[in-house]
């Protein structure tokens, strides 16, 4: 790769200079329906709200995303175009534009507007922004659920309508870093995995269960597409974070694992999140879940698109076990073989893909949207939800108070047993004791966007 200074061009770095008056524009002239207020309870979530993480996240993070973006396509423009050809170097630079251009539109607020190309989700999207009236089309003042996904999925829109482009993952670049970077952590698992008492235990699963809550701290979304990386021996770290569990119904989780009619098929459904390090530990929970004979296959359910800087998609699934099996360590290698072998023997399965889960719509809403998927979650004995964004849609982008019951705040959404796993990286959450909140206020105002807690919550059916 070349040089950045010399690949970044003048209109990158002109756009660079401006981002910072910007963001200050936007703090002093904030339009006359921002309020400086936290989200009132019972209320959704919003960029309207100045207190609040959604208006952090659209007035400065997103936008900060989006230039990241443009500038990274800028700077690998030789890379793409040795890949795909010099015939689309003018195209690459009129996509650079069209992405300076959204974040144009997101910092003034404008009007979502309906998809017209060749997304094969466009009646899905344009469906859900036709029901939004004119107080709650823009990008803050939607739902911040809305306006966040509807951000990532304008931007592929305008590669997806490239004939040449439209298989390109503008994120894979970061997520392959992010697994390789993680390989010391793997392999310290795989050698601890050793020593430790493998046949069926509530505390062996219970610890497992914790790594892969865990694991969901490396998400590049929340640092901004900067390297995530875990330092000293993940076991030790997932037994020292045991105070930063908030709600932790493990047992409830594991009895309902055991409660499996091992009569018929017991197949696991798993809504992945970030690639990288957590799909490797998602790899180590379904593999004991497997051996154990508590599941007869764990299907996999990844994003049909390149989604949030770090989730995993089809691709970075079958890259994450091929690194795996040509690696130099024994250990890796014997591991991506016998995942692979899994995936051929149908124990690992990978979900068809699905815009579902990268469409803005809440879960509750899934039979009336999708009755299929949420017919085929319904075969399954369990659901495992992973990640922020996953727990959003749960709950809706919606200010519980947060002592409601996970149960309530699925709002009927209960295809099977349902169980989350979830770093609290956003201001909303649910099944909390009494007075649980107001502690941890007053220990840190902003826990719930740090990721330095998190939940395991379940519904059984």
């Amino acid at each position: 790769m070349k040089p950045r200074t010399l690949l970044a061009s003048k209109q990158i770095i002109e756009f660079v200079l401006t981002v910072k008056m910007t963001s200050k524009n936007l703090m002093k002239a904030c339009p006359f329906y921002i309020v400086d207020n936290k989200t009132p309870r019972h209320t959704l979530l919003s960029a309207r709200y100045k207190q609040s993480f959604a208006y952090k996240t659209m007035c400065f993070r997103l936008p900060g995303i989006l230039n990241n973006i443009a500038e990274d396509i800028s700077i690998n423009t030789e890379n793409i175009i040795a890949e795909f050809g010099e015939e689309i170097r003018k195209d690459v630079q009129s996509i650079i534009s069209r992405i300076l251009k959204l974040k144009y539109k997101l910092e003034n607020d404008c009007v979502m507007k309906t998809f017209d190309g060749n997304e094969r989700d466009k009646s899905l999207w344009n469906d859900l922004l036709k029901e939004l009236n004119t107080d709650s089309n823009t990008f803050l003042r939607a739902c911040w659920l809305y306006a966040e996904c509807y951000v990532y999925r304008r931007l592929y829109c305008f590669f997806e309508n490239h004939t040449t482009l439209k298989a390109y993952d503008y994120f894979s670049h970061n997520k392959r870093n992010a697994f390789v970077t993680s390989t010391d952590s793997m392999l310290e698992i795989l050698r601890d995995l050793k020593t430790m008492e493998t046949h069926i235990s509530d505390d062996y699963l219970k610890l497992l269960l914790k790594l892969n809550l865990w694991g969901n701290r490396c998400d590049l979304s929340i640092s901004s597409g900067k390297e995530v990386k875990l330092h000293g021996n993940p076991f030790e770290l997932v037994r020292n974070l045991d105070t930063k569990i908030l709600v932790d119904q493990s047992s409830k989780i594991i009895e309902c694992l055991k409660s499996a009619d091992c009569g018929n098929p017991v197949i696991i459904e798993m809504i992945c999140d970030n690639a990288g390090y957590e799909l490797f530990t998602d790899f180590i929970l379904a593999d004991y879940l497997i051996e154990s004979k508590l599941a007869s296959a764990v299907r996999f359910n990844l994003k049909a698109i390149p989604w949030f800087i770090s989730d995993a998609t089809i691709n970075d699934f079958r890259w994450s076990l091929q690194f795996m099996k040509d690696h130099t360590s024994s250990a890796l290698r014997d591991y991506g073989k016998k995942w692979q072998t899994f995936v051929v023997e149908n124990k690992f399965q990978v979900a068809n893909l699905n815009y579902f889960w990268t469409s803005p719509y809440e879960y509750y809403r899934m039979p009336a949207i999708d009755p299929d998927l949420y017919a085929r979650l319904s075969k399954a004995h369990l659901v495992i939800f992973k990640g922020d964004l996953n727990y959003r849609k749960l709950i809706s982008d919606f200010s519980w108070d947060s002592t409601e019951s996970f149960t309530t705040c699925l709002r009927g959404f209960q295809p099977t047993n349902v169980c989350s796993l979830r770093t609290v990286k956003a201001d909303l959450i649910c099944g909390l004791a009494k007075g649980q909140a107001d502690i941890l206020d007053r220990e840190d105002k902003d826990w719930m966007t740090t990721g330095d807690y998190g939940t395991i919550q379940f519904s059984g059916k």
